[in-house]
């Protein structure tokens, strides 16, 4: 391996060609970017963000129900669990889309993490929606793959990240 430089942050030498250094997970040209976030946390956020949406769809069927045995059995889109059911999954869909813009999802914001362009600069809506929608489906299509590569990657990019050069770093 070709050592070229040492991390401005913890001093361990640095494999050419790589951004971040393989022990403090800092980036070398720009420390203040955070780390790179670990394949464990990555996986936490991962299982958060599922889970978080079958939450929200309990939360919408437990007013409805409430509200259905209240009437007798007779069905209501309009009665007052309905009303708070809806709400409920207003309010996820506008949280999760504000997330998106700030380069984020439900889980990986729980969990203090923030997606990165290659460059440094926040992942903006459009990149978060083609890697969380198209990227992710992608990364595990082929035996989940993709996702594996997280593991592998000298740098923790699953193929949903390097597909769009993103980065996952903690804040």
């Amino acid at each position: 391996m070709d050592y070229v430089t040492s991390c401005p942050s913890c001093g361990a030498d640095r494999v050419a060609g790589t951004q971040w250094c393989a022990l403090c997970r800092r980036n070398i040209n720009n420390p203040a970017l955070g780390r790179l976030a670990t394949p464990g946390k990555r996986l936490g956020a991962w299982v958060l963000d599922s889970v978080i949406p079958l939450v929200v769809v309990w939360l919408m069927v437990v007013p409805f129900v409430i509200d259905l045995a209240i009437r007798g059995g007779e069905p209501s889109l309009t009665g007052f669990g309905s009303l708070i059911a809806w709400g409920v999954f207003a309010a996820y869909c506008i949280v999760a889309l504000v997330l998106f813009t700030r380069g984020s999802t439900p889980g990986k914001h729980l969990l203090h993490m923030r997606v990165i362009k290659e460059h440094g600069a926040t992942a903006g809506f459009w990149t978060m929606l083609g890697r969380e929608w198209i990227g992710k489906w992608i990364s595990g299509m082929v035996f989940s793959l993709g996702y594996v590569w997280i593991l592998i990657d000298r740098e923790n990019q699953g193929w949903h990240d390097k597909l769009l050069a993103t980065y996952v770093v903690e804040e």
